[in-house]
């Protein structure tokens, strides 16, 4: 059978539509994500109530970012073995609060973060504050003194990772933030129940 000729960008078109449409984008969830503790209360509640900005550049940047955190863990859990754990859900105020560490390596909390180029790999173990804040509520809420963080390449397949010890006084401001958050979204949640 002959192949049916295509417009050019018609074969590419249909792929990228079925990879927005497969992105696992979350546009909203039912709890509050540790992976945005970083952002300010009044962000975070927001998000909580109106959702996450949702159009089609952050949707396939989202299924990039999956696609190459699967590949790496997958690495990870062939290199490592029974060491690594995966599925990881850490939990805080009766679930209202949650985070999902890509894997767990003899239980410290790990995570895999894709970056665009070498350059922006963090130097010395200087991470950006997001993902640093994110590592500390990890470690907090599974009561862990350290964790890790693994960083690839797109331009090279470069991999550089990084331990990250507990910082009490950041953690000390992460609960502080969690519990104004707690206050105001628990509010909302009752008055939506009523």
């Amino acid at each position: 059978m002959e192949p049916k000729y295509l417009k050019n960008g018609v074969f590419s078109e249909k792929i990228e539509k079925y990879t927005i449409e497969n992105s696992n984008f979350q546009s909203e969830r039912d709890y509050i994500s540790l992976s945005h503790i970083h952002l300010s209360v009044d962000e975070i509640i927001n998000q909580f109530k109106a959702g996450f900005k949702d159009t089609v550049p952050i949707r396939l940047k989202c299924y990039k970012g999956y696609q190459m955190e699967r590949d790496l863990v997958e690495r990870i859990k062939a290199v490592w073995g029974e060491r690594i754990k995966t599925d990881i859900e850490v939990s805080a105020f009766d679930g209202l609060v949650k985070g999902h560490p890509d894997f767990a390596f003899d239980n410290y909390p790990g995570d895999c973060k894709s970056v665009l180029m070498d350059d922006w790999i963090p130097k010395d173990g200087k991470l950006p504050r997001r993902i640093y804040w994110q590592m500390q509520a990890y470690m907090k809420y599974s009561e862990k003194d350290k964790s890790l963080v693994i960083f690839e390449s797109r331009e090279s397949g470069k991999l550089v990772d990084f331990w990250v010890k507990e910082n009490r006084d950041i953690q000390n401001e992460i609960g502080e933030k969690l519990q104004q958050i707690i206050k105001v979204v628990s509010s909302i949640i009752k008055n939506y129940k009523l």
